[in-house]
């Protein structure tokens, strides 16, 4: 296959994955604003959304993988060879596209991997607040296990509520 025609390939990809890092950060952006107002449901579509784009990512990223290394081979670049080594060799304009692809897929990814660490630390937050809650609920003892290996529930609900009229 010609270069050009793997060079072509490649800015397809990339443009692909490019997309799907947009829609990615879109999503995670939902999720976090569904975290901060504690939105069940928009939270379970943002995932939802998230978790479907990564598969199709995924296949992009080996796909991309290969047409680099099979243009790495067809350039006489050791295997591996960054993006940056061998967008020069493309043909016409197409050098700058590359790089400008690889410039913003890297903003995107980075941007997509700090706001997925905030949304990891508004999750274990919120999972904390939640135990804090059901453990006021619960006397000490609470759940252990029985000889048999079964979880025992040994804690009582407390009467927390005045229930008197």
């Amino acid at each position: 296959m010609a270069r050009e025609n793997l060079f072509s390939q490649l800015e397809k990809v990339l443009s692909r994955q490019h997309e799907l890092a947009g829609q990615m950060l879109a999503a995670a952006r939902r999720q976090n604003d569904a975290l901060r107002r504690n939105d069940i449901t928009i939270l379970t579509r943002a995932v939802d959304e998230l978790e479907q784009l990564n598969g199709p990512m995924r296949q992009l990223e080996e796909e991309r993988e290969a047409l680099q290394a099979r243009l790495a081979g067809a350039l006489a670049l050791p295997p591996g060879a960054p993006l940056k080594d061998m967008a020069p060799s493309a043909p016409g304009e197409l050098p700058a596209r590359l790089s400008a692809l690889r410039r913003d897929m890297r903003l995107r990814l980075e941007e997509l991997r700090q706001l997925a660490g905030t949304n990891k630390l508004l999750t274990h937050n919120a999972l904390r607040v939640n135990a804090t809650i059901l453990n006021i609920f619960r006397r000490t003892g609470g759940a252990t296990y029985s000889n048999s290996g079964q979880v025992q529930d040994s804690g009582r609900s407390l009467n927390t509520l005045n229930k008197s009229v």
